[in-house]
């Protein structure tokens, strides 16, 4: 790509992200962006057909994406890392801010939705492998269910994060790895099974 265009690209997108930030869904217009930017209108048309596509870049860029773990790493380990992970995107990025924004409007459009709908797919795949591992290495309980399993260890990190509850930090993550081990771990199984029987 010519640098002229990238440059501008980085620009405009720098600036439909901020203003998201800043002002929500209602805040990000054409308008806006060539204004802020210095960037003409019409060469913002010639990059992104209409408003909508350029959110949906703004927010295609955005989104975390969970990395594969270590294969040298033991399961808990890869586990507590993947929970810091997720900790970090709450607490030192753009994404942090625009979360609340990106959840409302993936009930409302169609394409942010379809982006909502990859990113959930990729995390919830790496941490699916990471369940299984645990059971498979007698970690968890043999039949966990995997997507009881993530939402036990994603569930309360978000509703902690939207809420303002708790610090969001590297304590909390391993906190929420422990209570999983706890809740899913082998003894809790044959708890339940006592109790049923």
């Amino acid at each position: 790509m010519d640098p002229r265009v990238e440059r501008t690209r980085s620009v405009v997108m720098q600036t439909a992200t901020d203003l998201l930030v800043e002002g929500g869904p209602g805040a990000l217009t054409m308008d806006a962006v060539a204004l802020r930017s210095g960037v003409a209108k019409t060469t913002i048309y010639r990059h992104w057909k209409s408003r909508d596509d350029l959110l949906a870049a703004v927010i295609e860029t955005a989104i975390p994406r969970l990395p594969e773990p270590d294969p040298e790493a033991d399961v808990e380990t890869s586990l507590r890392a993947a929970m810091r992970y997720s900790v970090d995107t709450l607490r030192h990025t753009e994404w942090a801010r625009m979360l609340p924004a990106f959840i409302m409007l993936s009930q409302h459009e169609t394409e942010i939705r379809a982006i909502s709908e990859r990113m959930e797919w990729q995390h919830n795949n790496v941490l699916a492998k990471l369940v299984r591992q645990a059971a498979e290495e007698g970690l968890v309980e043999g039949d966990v269910d995997v997507d009881e399993a993530i939402a036990h260890l994603q569930g309360p990190l978000m509703i902690a994060h939207l809420a303002n509850l708790l610090p969001i930090d590297d304590q909390l993550a391993d906190s929420l790895v422990d209570r999983f081990l706890v809740a899913f771990g082998p003894s809790a199984d044959e708890g339940r099974r006592a109790h049923d029987e």
